[in-house]
């Protein structure tokens, strides 16, 4: 599992893609696709070479991506802190002179650093790098005119049957964790 998926703020987290050499095939593929797994509407998508802005139809959706980011900085933030304070406990206890001759201070320092700390991996894991690959490969396959379908999975397993599907229909795959 993504890291980026422990943080769920949209309902269809995971993404396929299949790149086929023409609009056709990839029309075939896609409804053959949303018939034979019962995807609901706006699950599958076609991307054409002519498309005016194909990242629109490559994301499942602003709000809900903006969300998983805000849940992974908010939670990363917080047990960043909950960690720099257990750091703080576990010196106190130990005795580290400078810990326990400015006890507040050090508090609020291990505190602050720690959620910092939290807040940058937060932000790494809201960048979603699994995206990357994803995205780039079917942004490039259009521009040399070939036709992408877009599968966005609501799990791991819908993901791979849509995998399947779209290999054994002639495509090139490319997915998301």
């Amino acid at each position: 599992m993504a890291l980026s998926h422990a943080f769920p703020g949209e309902i269809h987290a995971t993404q396929v893609a299949a790149v086929f050499d023409d609009d056709a095939t990839a029309l075939t593929a896609a409804r053959r696709l949303q018939l034979g797994l019962r995807l609901g509407p706006g699950q599958v998508r076609v991307i054409h070479p002519r498309e005016p802005v194909p990242r629109r139809k490559l994301e499942s959706g602003t709000p809900a991506v903006r969300r998983t980011f805000v849940r992974a900085l908010l939670t990363m933030g917080i047990g960043g802190a909950l960690a720099g304070a257990a750091l703080f406990v576990l010196l106190h206890l130990t005795g580290v002179a400078m810990i326990v001759s400015s006890t507040m201070i050090s508090l609020l320092a291990l505190t602050f650093f720690g959620a910092v700390a939290g807040l940058l991996i937060g932000g790494l894991v809201g960048l979603r790098p699994d995206h990357d690959a994803y995205v780039r490969t079917v942004l490039r396959e259009i521009r040399h005119g070939r036709a992408a379908v877009i599968v966005h999975a609501r799990n791991s397993g819908e993901r791979d049957r849509a995998d399947a599907m779209l290999t054994a229909a002639g495509g090139h795959t490319v997915t998301t964790l």
